[in-house]
């Protein structure tokens, strides 16, 4: 790859890093506006702003979670318990890696299709949160959005652990790009 792709690489990688911490940030604090509202509201007027409970539940904590799961996973930044796999062979590591991001996309990819089903169907029973008003069925299509990115991801991270097996797995993250010789 040449600096030029490289640069392009590494733009695009940082927009779509925008594009998904952003809405997660404003998620983030709309929630906590909403909640500090609704408690002041509550303690000094006696009058809480209604429903906060199931925006809170239905909306905000679905957005911001499933958005965290996949920027966590394209910036390289989940948890890894990875005490077994430090003793394996160098020989193996890259196999092992490929095998688990095969089988976490074939788990992705059933969740998105399962969640798709599941969105389609509250969408056509216009499904809202509880027994309250409020609509919740448009946050289902976010969950197979998010798996299919995941997808996607484990994917490219299972191709990569068979093309690059001797990368370093000190400097490489499952779900992060091999560094740039």
């Amino acid at each position: 790859l040449g600096p030029n792709h490289t640069l392009v690489l590494v733009k695009g990688r940082r927009i779509a890093e925008l594009l998904i911490e952003v809405p997660a940030v404003v998620v983030m604090f709309v929630m906590m506006f909403h909640i500090t509202a609704n408690a002041l509201l509550r303690f000094f007027a006696n009058s809480p702003l209604p429903n906060t409970l199931e925006y809170v539940q239905y909306w905000y904590m679905p957005i911001v979670a499933l958005l965290g799961f996949v920027a966590a996973q394209l910036r390289g930044q989940h948890i890894a318990a990875d005490l077994v796999f430090r003793m394996l062979p160098r020989a193996a590591k890259p196999y092992v890696t490929a095998v688990g991001c095969a089988a976490s996309a074939l788990l992705a990819a059933g969740f998105a299709w399962y969640g798709w089903q599941e969105a389609v169907h509250a969408w056509e029973i216009t499904m809202t949160a509880g027994v309250s008003d409020v609509i919740s069925w448009p946050v289902y299509f976010l969950v197979p959005l998010a798996f299919a990115s995941l997808t996607v991801q484990f994917a490219w991270a299972t191709v990569r652990a068979i093309r690059h097996p001797d990368a370093d797995e000190d400097d490489e993250q499952p779900g992060t790009e091999p560094a740039a010789a």
